[in-house]
């Protein structure tokens, strides 16, 4: 029997800071999936150095994709590492679409797909696996700059079709608990001391956390006292790759050390990685 071939992902960061883009690599390798090979692409300059809104995003878009179409014949899967409703992930699709039809004209189409993602997007859908619909438990959002509150509500709310109609009807509540964030740009992730980051990670964790909280039935306590229906809580910036530690210690300062544990911490990087090369080995 032949040797299954490697799911050949490209891993974007659209912005130009190549140490974000190094700041990846060990985080991939961790995953250890053998059958995964990755290559990695970083913004040209000029370009964007740091995206801290979804203008930022937009622009970041024009100076990527023509560099990107070339490269789409090279890769099965293109993974788009920023946080945030990146124009690249529609564009992409609509790219690889053009080159599928191009290349399975007159044939059966078997083996042409090629599939595409952002972190944000991958985020979302593994939060909703791991968290309990029936019990209303749900997920949070840890990003960077003040803007991405809003940007990010609006950008899950249609994701997961929840935008108002404007017709009235009423719906279910959401399992998006929102965005809170630290007030640093991805680059200051980086730059600033490492304490520093750390405490601005943990109190917009907190903040998160308290979305969600509810005080215990009668005769149910915790070591805080409180419980809290976020139980996954999304790392909101490509940047915040290593901080999961920070996050871990925020959940157990306010929720105690056992409810901490129900928190599931995602990444998206890993996340995105995971739902490629499932799309891509099943061929959905």
């Amino acid at each position: 029997m032949g040797t299954t071939p490697k799911v050949r992902i490209l891993v974007i960061n659209p912005n130009t800071s190549t140490h974000m883009t190094e700041a990846l690599k060990p985080v991939l390798e961790d995953l250890k999936m053998p059958s995964v090979e990755y290559s990695f692409f970083t913004s040209p300059t000029p370009g964007i150095p740091s995206i801290n809104s979804p203008e930022d995003a937009a622009e970041s878009a024009k100076s990527c994709l023509p560099l990107l179409v070339p490269l789409l014949p090279h890769h099965d899967a293109f993974l788009v590492a920023c946080y945030s409703q990146h124009p690249l992930v529609t564009q992409l699709k609509r790219e690889c679409k053009r080159l599928i039809r191009a290349a399975t004209s007159g044939s059966d189409g078997h083996g042409a797909r090629k599939y595409v993602t952002g972190i944000f997007e991958a985020s979302v859908l593994a939060s909703l696996a791991v968290t309990d619909d029936a019990e209303d438990d749900g997920f949070g959002i840890v990003s960077t700059g003040k803007v991405w509150e809003k940007a990010l509500k609006t950008a899950v709310e249609e994701f997961l079709g929840e935008a108002g109609n404007g017709n009235g009807d009423a719906k279910k509540p959401s399992r998006f608990y929102g965005c809170e964030t630290t007030g640093l740009n991805a680059s200051e992730l980086h730059d600033l001391p490492a304490e520093q980051v750390r405490g601005k990670m943990m109190e917009a964790t907190k903040r998160v956390l308290k979305r969600g909280q509810y005080q215990h039935e009668a005769g149910e306590t915790t070591s805080s006292g409180s419980a809290s229906r976020v139980k996954a809580i999304c790392l909101g910036c490509a940047g915040m790759v290593g901080l999961e530690n920070a996050v871990r210690q925020a959940c157990i300062e306010e929720l105690g050390p056992e409810a901490a544990k129900e928190v599931s911490i995602v990444d998206g990087v890993k996340a995105g990685v995971a739902l490629l090369c499932s799309l891509a080995r099943t061929g959905f």
